[in-house]
């Protein structure tokens, strides 16, 4: 799902550093908006998207966080195209 809507928001999209702030915050509401449909019961969501400029360069992604791994999760995706390139992350945590 998340792979899906990031090539289908990013497609057609060019670089562009002044409009990239709004473009996350876009992206991530959309991505938030589709994983509450959902409907994780007593599971907090969080989401995180890290836009930038493709030049042909690597990047590497990490995270840490303190979580119990029997009951909270995460997945990410990743994508690009001929000017830029996307990280989203999305994190599940149970909430009792």
């Amino acid at each position: 799902m998340v792979d899906d809507l990031l090539s289908t928001k990013l497609a057609k999209v060019k670089y562009d550093a002044d409009a990239t702030p709004e473009l996350v915050k876009g992206v991530s509401h959309d991505i938030l908006f589709q994983v509450k449909k959902f409907e994780f019961d007593r599971y907090k969501i969080a989401v995180d998207v890290t836009i930038g400029e493709f030049k042909g360069q690597g990047i590497r992604v990490q995270s840490r966080a303190l979580w119990d791994t029997s009951t909270d999760s995460f997945a990410s995706s990743s994508y690009h195209n001929a000017t830029l390139f996307a990280v989203a992350m999305v994190f599940g945590l149970y909430f009792e």
